[in-house]
C-alpha cells in the first residue's frame, strides 16, 4: 500500500523532529519550492538543506502539534502549532498553517504561514 499525502506530511514532520535533514529533504522534488513565512523561498532539496541545517544547531527540537489536517487530492493543508525548543531553554509555540502541494509522490511546494520571529528573538 502506498503512503497517502497526509502520511508523507507526517513523515516529513517526524524527520524534522529528530533533526534528520537528509530524510526531510528526500520528501521534496528536485525543483520544490519551500517558503516559510517572510523568508526567501528555498529551491530543491539542496536549497532546503541549506536553510534547515543551521537550525539543527540552534534548536534542541522542533515539534509539530497537528490540530487539523485535510487532503484535497494533490494538496494537503495542515493547521498546527510548531514548538521550537532552543538550546538556551527558550520555548516558543507558534501557530502555523502549511499548504503542501504534491507531484509524483513528493512535495512540489510547501508554504508555511507562520511568524517565526519569537523563536529567534
Amino acid at each position: 500500500m502506498s503512503a497517502t499525502n497526509i502520511d508523507l506530511v507526517k513523515k516529513a514532520y517526524a524527520a524534522v523532529e529528530v533533526n534528520n535533514v537528509d530524510e526531510y529533504v528526500s520528501y521534496f522534488t528536485e525543483d520544490a519550492i519551500y517558503k516559510v513565512g517572510n523568508f526567501d523561498p528555498a529551491i530543491g532539496p539542496e536549497g532546503i538543506r541549506a536553510l534547515a541545517t543551521p537550525l539543527v544547531d540552534m534548536f534542541t527540537s522542533v515539534t509539530h502539534d497537528i490540530l487539523n489536517i485535510w487532503d484535497f487530492g494533490d494538496t494537503v493543508i495542515c493547521e498546527l502549532n510548531v514548538i521550537y525548543n532552543r538550546k538556551d531553554g527558550k520555548v516558543s509555540t507558534l501557530p502555523c498553517v502549511d499548504v503542501v502541494h504534491f507531484a509524483g509522490g513528493k512535495v512540489r511546494e510547501l508554504k508555511a504561514y507562520i511568524d517565526t520571529t519569537p523563536a529567534f528573538t
